[in-house]
Parts: structure tokens; C-alpha cells; sequence
């Protein structure tokens, strides 16, 4: 016949795998939307990386072509004073290029304002896709830190337990009016000493090893933008407005 303490250490034990079973199981699903988030989330900072690097691209030609230009039209005109208005073949085919040179600048000033625009679009879906990816890790490491630390309750070594339970006893013959607090306490101490002084080995982490222990760095991202769901929103209606106005011919 088996002993009381057995039989509980037998329910806990069976508790504590059923447990960790549903645990799996939430936390692979967490898991998996967790990485799609992260996944989403690279794919709009790109985007939005790639369209600074356009802008800035742009404004480097921009500002070649004004150059050209400036420095053209200088010694254009002084040739065409020194030629008394002569106009050589050679002399038209600068004018040509002058012209040339201040309509690529202002092609290119038009290209950067709609490039600033696919910028502010793409900085909106950036923080989009940032409140998606941080909302799906702090599920994700939840649902595992909670799992295990339901298991571990569950999983409590019965020499602790009984070591516990003396300990209040103890404090009690010793005419303690708090001694469970008191134990409480003390083995919260405790904890908190052996807190202080673990690491996570992440390469025995496969979850924690995904997940990271903090929350996912935003880098690149508008943060005033991201904490303002009114600034979103106000954006978002001029970027709309700009385009219905270009769709009309505006």
C-alpha cells in the first residue's frame, strides 16, 4: 500500500508532465507567430532602409547635377561674352547640357519628394509591424516563462517542502507569531542570492535562444512615431490625401 506522501508525490509528478505537455504546446505555436512577426518586421525595415538609402542616393545626384550645372552655366557665359554671342557648334551643345543639367536636378527634386513620401509610408508600416513583432514576443516569453515556472511549482523537490515545514515549526517553539512569513522570507532571500549569480547558457536555451530575455531592440524606427498612435493617424491621413490629390491630377 502506498504511503500518503507517495501518492501525493505521484499526483504532482503526473500534474507537473501534463503540464509541461501543454506548455510545449502553447509555447511552439507562440513560438512560430513570434518568428513570422520577426520575419514581417525585417521585411518592412528593409523596405524602409532601402528607400532612405534611394533618398540619399537621389540627393548625391541631385547635387552633382546642380554642380555640373553651376559650374557650366559659369564658364558657358563667359565663353559666350568672350565670343560676343558667337555661337559655336561646340557652344550649343553646352547650352544643351546646362539645360540639360538644371532639368535633371529638378527631376531628381521630384523623384526625393515622393521617396520622402514612400518613406513616411514605409516608417508607418515599419511601426506597425514593430507593434506586431513586440507584442508577439512578449506572448511568446510569457507563455514559456509562465509555463515554467507552473511546472517548477508543481515539480518542488519534497525534501524542500519538508524542510520547509520544520522551519515554521521550529519558528513557532521558538514563539514566533509570523513563522510562516518569517520562512516565507528567508526562502525568498534565498532566491533571490541564487538570482543573482545565474546565467543562461543559451546554447541549452532553444526557446529563450529565439526569444531573446528582452524585449526585441527597435532600431531605425521613429519611436515618437511609434508611441504616438494620433501622430500614426495623422501621418497616415496626409500621405492619403496626397494620393487621392496625384490621383486626380491635382
Amino acid at each position: 500500500m502506498m504511503k500518503p506522501a507517495d501518492i501525493i508525490a505521484a499526483a504532482m509528478k503526473a500534474t507537473a508532465e501534463k503540464q509541461r505537455k501543454e506548455n510545449e504546446q502553447r509555447v511552439t505555436v507562440a513560438l512560430e507567430a513570434f518568428t513570422q512577426a520577426r520575419d514581417a518586421h525585417t521585411a518592412s525595415m528593409k523596405k524602409l532602409y532601402d528607400t532612405e538609402a534611394a533618398i540619399r542616393r537621389s540627393e548625391q545626384e541631385r547635387q552633382t547635377a546642380l554642380d555640373e550645372s553651376a559650374e557650366a552655366e559659369q564658364n558657358w557665359r563667359s565663353r559666350f561674352r568672350s565670343l560676343r554671342g558667337n555661337l559655336t557648334p561646340e557652344m550649343k551643345a553646352e547650352h544643351s547640357q546646362r539645360v540639360a543639367n538644371r532639368e535633371l536636378a529638378e527631376e531628381f527634386t521630384a523623384l526625393i519628394a515622393e521617396l520622402e513620401d514612400d518613406k513616411d509610408s514605409a516608417m508607418l508600416g515599419a511601426c506597425r509591424s514593430a507593434h506586431q513583432y513586440t507584442t508577439a514576443h512578449n506572448t511568446a516569453f510569457t507563455t514559456y516563462a509562465d509555463g515554467e515556472w507552473a511546472c517548477a511549482l508543481t515539480a518542488i523537490d519534497p525534501a524542500l517542502i519538508r524542510a520547509f515545514v520544520l522551519r515554521i515549526r521550529s519558528l513557532e517553539l521558538s514563539g514566533s507569531e509570523s513563522a510562516y512569513a518569517t520562512a516565507a522570507s528567508e526562502l525568498t532571500d534565498s532566491l533571490g542570492r541564487m538570482k543573482a549569480v545565474h546565467e543562461f547558457d543559451m546554447a541549452q536555451e532553444p526557446v529563450l535562444s529565439v526569444t531573446g530575455l528582452y524585449r526585441p531592440a527597435l532600431t531605425g524606427l521613429d519611436m515618437k512615431l511609434y508611441n504616438s498612435p494620433a501622430r500614426r493617424t495623422q501621418l497616415a491621413q496626409a500621405l492619403a490625401a496626397k494620393k487621392a490629390a496625384n490621383g486626380t491630377g491635382v
